[in-house]
């Protein structure tokens, strides 16, 4: 696994992650389809949180600005595009920006292996690994403490986790 190593830049490279899944770098020509994903992922939890509901015009430009700062990591497993995951190692913390699976491969520990990968890399830094979750999304904050994830913070839209390996990760 490879990292950008310098503050503030985007987090892991593209490569294998195991036998079955690999991470490729996003192309410009994959934006509609991740915008896609992105909608299908949060457009529901943004509805419920946000009194306004959906601002379509709203929702791609931020979405291009992320795209642009973060550029997304691809999920494939057997030739077929899965998923993004977007990450930034910062200066005190390797930070899950996005992970974003398709309904179909959900519940087959993709994420799962993907936060591993993201986990492990984060130990051999000395990092934590953080993350902000819609709250009214129970079962991904239910995913993340199943994976060692405390809550450090709240907003009333999201809740701040953070992991630490037990050997104590840089705070």
């Amino acid at each position: 696994m490879r990292l950008g190593m310098s503050s503030g830049t985007p987090g892991l490279e593209a490569g294998p992650i195991d036998s079955e899944l690999a991470l490729r770098a996003a192309l410009a020509c994959d934006e509609p389809m991740l915008y896609r994903w992105h909608v299908e992922a949060y457009r529901g939890h943004i509805e419920r949180l946000w009194g306004w509901g959906w601002d379509e015009s709203w929702q791609r430009r931020d979405f291009g600005k992320l795209f642009a700062a973060l550029p997304p990591q691809v999920v494939v497993r057997g030739g077929e595009d899965i998923g993004y995951f977007q990450t930034q190692l910062r200066a005190a913390d390797l930070h899950l920006a996005n992970i974003v699976i398709r309904p179909a491969a959900r519940g087959q520990g993709v994420g799962s292996t993907l936060l591993r990968h993201l986990q492990a890399e984060a130990m051999q830094l000395g990092r934590a690994v953080t993350l902000k979750v819609f709250r009214s999304n129970s079962r991904a904050r239910y995913f993340y403490h199943r994976h060692g994830f405390e809550a450090t913070g709240r907003s009333a839209t999201h809740l701040e986790m953070r992991w630490a390996d037990a050997a104590g990760a840089a705070h």
